[in-house]
């Protein structure tokens, strides 16, 4: 029988939800788990939300749908039958196609900090924690949704070398996170200049080389790469640029974006505490 996951009381509508299929607006979903439970629902619950919703159960058959249907976003419990969550991220972020931008989210029962900061590290953009609530998971799948929209698959950045008054990638940060912008930068091996502009008019610049940091500056000023993450991370709103470019001047250290972001994520964690 299977397992019956941890679900918010605001998912549990009676026992006859099924897999449905309804009006397909959004994108694709594909769901991996072996709780039947929790896969229903989700399914009628994103359904419901104009979500085309696939699952699969277990690791291996996840990871050959995957491949097979090319989903425009993917959400994987940790616990599986087989292997783990953990293991479906790495071989999708390790695919040399398009598959390996496809936004992942990563389903626990852990609230632990080094669980979290696992999570992103092999590759996952959003971590949840059980009990799951419908409006968390429906704004995090549509926020991821709109990213694979805009970024994935179907408007990827440019290749093409930024003329004045011209950029590959520009947003606004209230509707795309620096952290995921910066880890799309880091997937695509980019090299260029990150602007980042905060509401009240700070400006932040990142140079990359092949998708890692080897400067930034804050208002001119350079900076360590873990002090600038931390600062800029906090700007939820404001504007970024994005243009391909050589570095400016031979690049400096190199420094991994997710690993940057893991470390930045944890020392917010310990000053919290």
């Amino acid at each position: 029988m299977s397992r019956r996951g941890r679900v918010g009381h605001e998912f549990l509508s009676g026992n006859d939800a099924v897999l449905a299929s309804g009006p397909v607006s959004k994108g694709r979903l594909l769901i991996i788990s072996d709780d039947e439970w929790m896969t229903v629902v989700l399914a009628k619950l994103l359904t419901a939300a104009g979500i085309e919703v696939h699952s699969a159960t277990g690791a291996h058959e996840g990871f050959a749908r995957v491949r097979e249907l090319s989903p425009d976003c993917i959400m994987c419990d940790h616990a599986l039958s087989d292997i783990d969550g953990y293991w479906v991220v790495r071989r999708v972020r390790g695919e040399r196609s398009q598959v390996a931008k496809t936004p992942f989210v990563l389903v626990s029962d852990s609230e632990e900090i080094t669980a979290r900061l696992q999570s992103l590290n092999v590759g996952a953009d959003v971590y949840l924690t059980k009990p799951l609530r419908s409006e968390e998971v429906v704004g995090q799948v549509n926020a991821l949704l709109d990213m694979a929209m805009r970024l994935g698959k179907r408007d990827p950045i440019s290749d093409a070398p930024s003329m004045s008054g011209q950029a590959a990638l520009r947003g606004d940060l209230a509707q795309m996170a620096l952290s995921t912008v910066m880890t799309v930068l880091e997937l695509e091996r980019r090299s260029g200049q990150l602007r980042v502009e905060s509401k009240d008019r700070s400006i932040a610049t990142f140079e990359l080389s092949d998708g890692a940091m080897v400067r930034a500056q804050i208002a001119g000023r350079a900076r360590d790469g873990i002090d600038a993450m931390r600062e800029v991370l906090k700007w939820t709103q404001g504007r970024f640029v994005f243009s391909n470019a050589a570095p400016s001047a031979p690049p400096g250290p190199r420094q991994s974006i997710g690993a940057l972001l893991i470390e930045a994520a944890r020392l917010e964690d310990e000053e919290g505490r």
